[in-house]
């Protein structure tokens, strides 16, 4: 019988625990749950569900918490979640049967955000793989599960699954969003010097935009796109740039920045979506529909896609789903 360890790691988690852990507990055969200084009833919740508790002191780094819990893990395979992460309940035999059946190392589940009470299909995240094998976290923030064991293209042995992850982290109120970033940018201050990567720097806009700071947003993310030497990432940046201006309600800059950098970061035909919907706001409608239809065109070339667009039958844009707020959006 193949069985499963859940690690999770948390600090004050009451608000999303309980959720969390009754959507694993028909899975997991084990649950390590690594608590990080909790003084609310997260360590009560957990005890309900017979996890083994490991106290931690925080060191602002996660990956020294999630490796403690794996150090913990003794079952068949690890599944990742955090707490406030769910699975889909209906899924749980079928993720078993596959496990019970499996000869990889590893298998990547389909995210799903919950943005306002509505599901948004993500990308595919790396959550289960085997105990034993090697995996690690590496990383203070936003860390990574590396393999220095296994041949260099393992990765070509981790499978997707449909399986759906929900995460109901964007689901936040304002204060408890404010506190994670300024968490987040504290524990970037500390190594901001010793890494100048393009992901450092992106990842710090990206703390900047949800405060709302778009000045040292769109700061952060020039710095990420002149470190970065892949024309598709430098592409999406690009994209993230001027949505930045257009949330800052700076459309002249996001039209005149996005048309400069699009001539040669133009691999995401999204660019041309954010340029129009800037041109919109300035009620410049032909200058809008001229991008609009470029973005229509790009589908059929060699143009990647940060999302796919939702349209009604009256073939109205719902914009509202990726965080724009228009009240009149004319095709």
């Amino acid at each position: 019988m193949t069985t499963i360890s859940a690690c999770i790691i948390a600090k004050n988690e009451e608000k999303n625990l309980l959720r969390c852990l009754k959507s694993i507990t028909n899975l997991a055969d084990e649950i390590i749950l690594v608590d990080t200084g909790s003084n609310d009833n997260t360590i009560n919740i957990a005890k309900k569900f017979n996890a083994n508790i490991i106290e931690f002191p925080w060191n602002n780094n996660f990956s020294d918490a999630r490796n403690k819990a794996l150090e913990h893990a003794t079952k068949d395979w690890i599944l990742i979640i955090d707490c406030d992460e769910a699975l889909d309940i209906s899924q749980i035999t079928d993720i078993k049967n596959t496990l019970s059946q499996a000869s990889n190392i590893g298998f990547s589940l389909k995210l799903v955000n919950i943005i306002n009470n509505s599901p948004i299909e993500g990308e595919y995240l790396f959550r289960i793989f085997k105990n034993y094998s090697g995996f690690y976290f590496k990383g203070r923030i936003n860390e990574r599960i590396l393999n220095s064991s296994l041949k260099a293209d393992y990765e070509k042995n981790i499978i997707r699954l449909d399986y759906k992850l929900y995460n109901y982290g964007f689901d936040l109120d304002k204060k408890d969003i404010n506190k994670r970033c300024y968490r987040n940018l504290s524990i970037f201050s500390e190594y901001k010097n010793s890494d100048t990567s393009y992901i450092n720097y992106f990842n710090i806009g990206n703390e900047y935009f949800l405060l709302g700071n778009y000045s040292k947003a769109v700061t952060n993310y020039s710095k990420a796109l002149y470190s970065c030497d892949d024309i598709y990432i430098s592409s999406y940046i690009t994209y993230v740039i001027i949505k930045t201006y257009y949330h800052a309600q700076k459309y002249n800059l996001g039209i005149s920045v996005g048309e400069g950098l699009s001539l040669k970061y133009n691999k995401i035909r999204e660019i041309y979506y954010i340029i129009s919907l800037c041109y919109l706001e300035l009620n410049d409608i032909e200058a809008y529909r001229e991008n609009f239809k470029k973005y229509l065109a790009s589908m059929e070339n060699d143009h990647k896609y940060c999302f796919d667009l939702i349209f009604l039958e009256n073939k109205r844009i719902i914009p509202e789903m990726f965080g724009f707020k228009l009240n009149n959006f004319v095709i």
